[in-house]
């Protein structure tokens, strides 16, 4: 009898053994002839990395009275997890995502800003990154990144330091982008 395959997606393996009892070999007898296992490939379903589209892409500066940069021009919300209005991306479904920010700051000027997870309230908060720039002469543009998992209903926000939230330079450059990498 075959085994069951050895993935529930993709590709596994079934393997069958074979025993001989029938006859049964005895002391002056052959023993059983060819190989006692047999296996086969067994071809499932594809593996599903993600069950749900989640990305988004946003552009712009609205620095928000709790400093969150509330990016205004969505170019895509795919799964409609960002929100213009607020800056908070909420988790749909727990899994690990990747988000990404990308500002810009006037010569002679300095940003800081942060990749934070928490509520909806901005409390329990985890500075996931750190970024600051400072440029003596032209204008110049800072990125950071981070991979995170989070559970469902969390919510990831791009942070300015008070102190330079008059000093970003309205390139149209700047940028929050987000993603399920894989769905838990």
């Amino acid at each position: 009898m075959w085994t069951n395959c050895s993935a529930t997606c993709g590709v596994g393996v079934r393997q069958k053994t074979r025993t001989c009892t029938n006859p049964k070999p005895d002391r002056s007898g052959n023993d059983c002839v060819g190989e006692s296992s047999e296996y086969t490939v067994c071809p499932n379903k594809p593996c599903s990395v993600i069950g749900h589209a989640v990305a988004f892409n946003a552009r712009g500066d609205n620095v928000l009275s709790n400093n969150v940069n509330a990016f205004p021009t969505v170019i895509f919300n795919e799964g409609n997890a960002y929100n213009a209005n607020t800056g908070h991306f909420t988790a749909p479904v727990d899994g690990i995502y990747h988000f990404s920010t990308l500002m810009c700051v006037s010569g002679g000027n300095g940003i800081s800003f942060y990749i934070e997870k928490g509520s909806a309230t901005m409390s329990g908060v985890l500075r996931l990154s750190h970024s600051h720039n400072y440029n003596n002469i032209n204008p110049s543009c800072t990125s950071e990144s981070a991979y995170v998992k989070l559970t469902r209903n969390e919510h990831v926000w791009v942070l300015m330091d008070s102190h330079y939230t008059s000093q970003i330079w309205t390139s149209g450059y700047d940028s929050f982008t987000g993603m399920l990498i894989q769905e838990l």
